[in-house]
């Protein structure tokens, strides 16, 4: 875990209030994305770059989705990750299971799940190094 990132994230969790409670997200990325947004301005530690997000996904209807972020950098030498898992239902997948279906504006109880999802993939952020 990075420290840095999370203070980033703490600091700025209102932003990230105010997106989620805008509409519910459609993908991870989209979580990921927001995430990295919040964290890019990061004083002290390399920025990490919302335009260079990479998403692996070998599942089918369930599996792992890898996201690798380069640096905010011409050619950038530093890289984070972050997998999360996902599902094919509501009953199995965190993100489906949060929107529970619903076509209307997120509830303060979702965005608030949809913050958690978010903490977890702050967390989740490791930097790829040599060792």
């Amino acid at each position: 875990m990075i420290t840095k990132f999370i203070d980033e994230f703490n600091a700025n969790k209102e932003e990230l209030e105010n997106i989620f409670s805008q509409k519910h997200p459609e993908s991870y990325m989209e979580i990921v994305k927001a995430v990295v947004e919040v964290l890019h301005n990061s004083e002290g530690y390399a920025s990490i770059d919302p335009n260079r997000i990479h998403e692996i996904d070998d599942g089918d209807y369930q599996g792992n989705l890898l996201y690798i972020i380069g640096a905010d950098d011409y050619q950038p030498s530093k890289y984070w990750y972050v997998m999360v898992a996902y599902g094919s239902c509501s009953g199995c997948d965190t993100l489906q299971g949060i929107c529970d279906y619903s076509s209307g504006p997120p509830t303060t109880g979702q965005v608030k799940d949809y913050l958690t999802l978010a903490l977890h993939i702050v967390q989740g952020l490791t930097e790829i190094t040599d060792d």
